[in-house]
This record gives C-alpha cells, structure tokens and sequence, in this order.
C-alpha cells in the first residue's frame, strides 16, 4: 500500500485560522436580532402615534379650558402639565432611538472587520494553492485534505458570516430609514410642542401683563385714595384745625355768653351743641368749683374733688432735689424777676373776683402749685398766656388778693412731696379726666341736670357755637349765620359725608371741592376771599351718589362717660350711622360760617338736635 505523505499545515496558516476563530469568538454577540429591531422600533413608532393622540388631546383641552370657566391660570396648570407630559415621552422615544442607530453603527463596524479577515484569508488560500502544486502532490494526502478542508470552513465561515451581516445590514439599513422618518415626524412633533410652548408663554406673559397692568392700576388708585383720605386738601384740614378753635392751656378765663336752644330755631332746623368749650378737661372746673363753693363746700373740699390723691403743702417742695422752701421769686416772660407771692400770684387772671372766695382760694392754691410745678420752683421761667395761666397788671387788690393771702405758702404734693398736676379750664362737660362725672351725685344717670357746670349757669356747657372768637353773644362776627343748620345744610353735610368716605359713589368725585357752602365769603374766617374751589351745592353732591340724601327725617346721639359714640341719621336711604369722630370731623370741615364743634381733637362730646 503506497502511503500518501501527511502534508502539515503551515504554522502561519494554522496561527491565523486560531486567530480568526479567537476573533470570531471575540466579536460582540448582538442579542436583538433584526426582527427584535424592528419590533422595537414598531413599539416606539406607536408610542410616537401614541404620544402624537396625546398632543390632539391637548389641544382639545386647551379649546376646552379656553372655553370652561376657569381661571386663566388654572388654564395655564392645565396646558403646562399635559406639555410636559409629552415633553417627557418625546425625550425617551429619543433615547431609544440613539440607542437603536448605534446598533447599526456597530453591526456596520463589525462587517468592515469580517470582510477584511475574509479578504486576508481567501488571498492566502489562493497563494498556498498556485504555490504549492509540489507539495500536493509530495505531501500526506489525508493531511492535505484535512487542510484544505479547515480552510474551506474558515472561508465558508467567513463567507456565511459576511452574508449573514450583509442581510442584516440590510434590514438594519431598512430598519434605519424608518428610524430616520420616524425622526422626521419626531421632529415634526417636537415643532409642534415648541409651538404649544410659544403659545402657551405667549398666554402666559398676556395674563401677567394683564395682571400686572390692574394691580398697577389698584396700587395707583390705593394710594390715590389713600393720599386724598388723608390729605383731601391743606385748606380742609386748616379749616377742621381752626374750628375745633382756642389754644391749648392750662388754664381759661372764665366768662360767660349766651346759651342757645333749639326751641329758638325754625322747623326742620339741627343743632349741633358742643358739651363743655375747648379743654383738656383735665383738673378743676372754674365753673365747677364755683357751684361747689356757692353749694357750701370748702376749697379742701373742691381741691380734693379736682385733684384726687393729693394733699396740701406748707411752704416746702421736692422737685427732685430733696426737700427745699418754695421760691421766692419768679422769673416771668416780659416782666422780668418778681416776687412771686406778692406780685406775681397777686397779677393771675384766671377768675373773677366776683366769685365766692372757696373758689377763689382753691384756684389760688392751683395757680400756686401750677407755678412751681412748671418752673421746677424757680429754675426757669414762665409765659404769661393762656399756654401757662394768664398774668397782667393791674395788679389785683380785691377778692383775689385776700384768696392768695389766705392761702400763703400752700401747694398740692403727692406723698413725695413734688408739686401734682393742677391743671384747669372753664368748663369741661361734667365729665373730668382720672376722676369721672363730675356731678352732685357723683353718677352719670342725670349727668346733664346734675352737672355742676350746669347748676353753675354757664352757657358754654352746652352750646351751639357759631360767632369767631369767645367773645359773648351777641358780640362777636356771625357770617350771616344763625346758630343751627337748614334742612337743605345737614343734606348736603351728610352728602358730603358719604362722598368723604366712599360709600355709594356713582362717578368719581373731586374731594377738593368738598367745602362749606359760603366758601371764601366769610369775614373773619381762614379762607376769606379765596376763589381757589367751587364748594359742591347740593344738587351737585347728590349727582355723584347713587342713592344720595335728599331727606332728613331724624337724627339720635350715642352719648357715654363724656364722649359722644356715634351719631344715627334716618334719611330717605335708610339709617346713616357714623362715629362721633366722624361727624365732628365733616361738621368741621362743611358748616357754613363760623359754626364749629369747639373742643380738642382728643375727644368728641356733643349733641345734635332736630326741630
């Protein structure tokens, strides 16, 4: 038996087909086959029609909240939310897609690969085939067999392999160009949602704009009412200012004028009665002490009354510097240095000499102490006006004279013994700050009849003031004027009210205007000759409310512990109600003449009367 030679396999040969198989196991394993690509990418091609039915329900929500009844930014919440929901599936339909394009990528990287070992390969089979015919015929004919044989397997493999990527790259290319239109129409909807958004930030930025513009209107008009509530005009307020009148002091001469009563009005007329004059309604009533003292009660007895939880002091003081003899002389504004029981307290005009002497040392005694108490015994000066307590010559030598001799030295102290409080005025209502009704009974049930102001006569405890100045009735300039309104003045007043504060406005109303009827035309009076405004008449004034006052039928007054509470109107509208405050102010500022609520703006204490 001839033996056929064993052809061995060239070690390059053997080397490079290891070398191929290594590669070949080595290659990335793809686990989505072509199919599984395309029915992933059929699952997102739904999704992306899924997403595209989502975006037409939107926009028919958007038509349908456009449409609803609420509020446009319930409707922008609405728009937002389902925008951003097909935001979000847009972005990962996006992914996936990147994903599915790098699949191809790398399927095409791997076929480059495979087609250049199946280059080098095939080329090396046909060198050794031409070369080697010798060695063919020479060499074991099993081992050339079995050599040809692995070889062919490996191109065949190769071969199979590059077809096999050949058919699936072109699938894959398929497969792309769908992605490539499905990024097309993805595109397409990402315009679209751009659109929504421009549209949607387009409604947005118009109801901010919107917004922005009313609340620039309301902060306007805010401040404007505010600026006008508050500073309706210098003139009105000077007028307000000028009407509660007098100067602030510690004291007041008293004296008296002629009361006034609404029996003496024509029908349909009010009256507007302040309750005491312009006090501090701190300390003694003049007028009081004088009822006191005619009613039998010593000057202890009214000092104590005045000036609870005081006692007297002879002839020393502390005012913070211990214990020290009260001065003796006293330093007074245009007069110099005098001597200050003797000249000084003997010059004070602060009660008539006519008056009972228990009321005249009880203001003796006040005077006194007032004087130490503000010069700090001696330490500085004192004016000579009602400011302080009314100083002049002629020096006294009367009543008054024997009241200040009487009472030589004495002062009222608290139980340190500095100098109290003791202040006074004329007459402050029948109601005293820290001490109450200042009453016979010491009760407020009968406070108007019981008064000790009252029982003293004095017109100014209740009383219409309507002439400038103090001077007594009839002395003193009247504009004209009778002490009580017309029907047709407390219309317009209560007009004028209503348009002050902003109730039932009709049309917009200039606040200036709202002026006393005789503006610029009253002698005497701060705007006197002024042409600057045109007052409101009362046609004018109910033109601009819509259900405006045009009767008056009655008027009730709220009075409680010496202040006026409210005060209620019955007119034609119905009940207008309003704060003593509040009528003391709009009286103030209207009435005609010199008609005014004559006290401090620290209280309110008045009647009105219909006839």
């Amino acid at each position: 038996m001839i033996k056929v030679p064993r052809i061995k396999i060239g070690l390059v040969s053997f080397l490079i087909v290891l070398f191929l198989l290594f590669f070949l196991v080595k290659l990335p394993v793809y686990s989505q086959s072509v199919s599984d690509l395309e029915k992933q990418i059929n699952e997102k091609t739904e999704q992306i029609a899924e997403k595209q039915g989502i975006l037409g329900t939107i926009e028919k929500k958007i038509a349908e909240i456009k449409g609803s009844s609420k509020s446009l930014s319930e409707k922008i919440a609405l728009m937002t939310a389902e925008v951003n929901k097909l935001q979000a599936s847009i972005d990962e339909n996006q992914e996936k897609m990147d994903e599915k394009v790098k699949g191809i990528k790398d399927k095409q990287e791997q076929l480059d690969k495979t087609k250049k070992i199946l280059d080098v390969v095939s080329g090396k089979l046909y060198v050794e085939s031409r070369g080697s015919v010798i060695n063919f015929f020479l060499s074991d004919w099993d081992g050339l067999i079995k050599g040809f044989h692995v070889k062919k397997n490996t191109v065949s493999v190769l071969r199979n392999e590059v077809e096999k990527i050949n058919g699936e790259f072109s699938s894959l290319a398929e497969a792309k160009a769908e992605l490539d239109k499905e990024r097309e129409d993805l595109d397409k909807q990402k315009e679209d949602l751009d659109k929504s958004y421009a549209l949607l930030a387009e409604e947005r930025a118009k109801l901010q704009k919107e917004l922005a513009r009313q609340h620039s209107q309301k902060r306007s008009l805010n401040a404007e009412i505010t600026d006008l509530s508050k500073n309706v005009s210098q003139l009105q307020a000077a007028l307000i200012a000028a009407r509660s009148a007098g100067t602030v002091s510690s004291g007041g001469s008293a004296g008296a004028s002629a009361g006034t009563s609404i029996s003496q009005a024509p029908t349909g007329s009010f009256g507007v009665f302040s309750i005491g004059a312009y006090t501090h309604r701190n300390g003694m009533s003049q007028w009081g002490a004088k009822a006191r003292s005619e009613a039998g009660q010593t000057s202890a007895q009214i000092l104590s009354a005045y000036y609870p939880n005081s006692k007297v002091s002879q002839g020393t003081v502390n005012v913070g510097f211990g214990v020290e003899p009260l001065l003796a002389n006293i330093s007074v504004d245009g007069y110099g240095t005098l001597a200050f029981e003797d000249y000084y307290l003997m010059g004070i005009k602060e009660m008539p000499e006519s008056w009972s002497l228990e009321a005249l040392k009880a203001q003796a005694i006040a005077a006194r102490t007032f004087a130490v108490r503000y010069t700090q015994n001696g330490r500085k000066g004192i004016c000579t006006s009602q400011s302080c307590q009314v100083f002049n010559t002629p020096l006294k030598t009367g009543a008054w004279k024997t009241a200040v001799e009487q009472t030589r030295g004495q002062i009222l102290v608290n139980d340190s013994g500095a100098p109290v409080s003791t202040q006074y005025a004329a007459v402050h209502g029948g109601w005293v700050n820290n001490v109450g009704w200042d009453t016979q009974s010491g009760g407020g049930s009968n406070w108007f009849n019981d008064a000790w102001e009252k029982i003293s006569g004095v017109s100014w405890f209740y009383k219409s003031w309507y002439r400038a100045g103090y001077s007594p009735d009839p002395q003193g300039e009247n504009c004209g004027h009778s002490p009580f309104l017309t029907g047709n003045e407390m219309t317009l007043l209560l007009n004028a009210y209503l348009i002050k504060n902003d109730i039932g406005l009709r049309v917009t109303p200039d606040k200036s205007r709202l002026l006393p009827s005789d503006y610029g035309q009253c002698p005497g009076r701060l705007d006197y000759g002024r042409a600057d405004k045109t007052p409101y008449s009362l046609a004018e004034a109910q033109s601009l409310l819509s259900s405006p006052v045009t009767a008056v039928n009655s008027v009730t007054t709220s009075l409680y512990n010496g202040s006026t509470t409210n005060v209620t109107f019955y007119t034609n509208r119905g009940p207008i109600n309003m704060s003593g405050f509040a009528f003391k102010d709009i009286y103030n500022q209207m009435a005609p003449g010199h008609m005014r609520i004559q006290q401090q703006s620290s209280y309110a204490y008045f009647n009105v009367e219909k006839r």
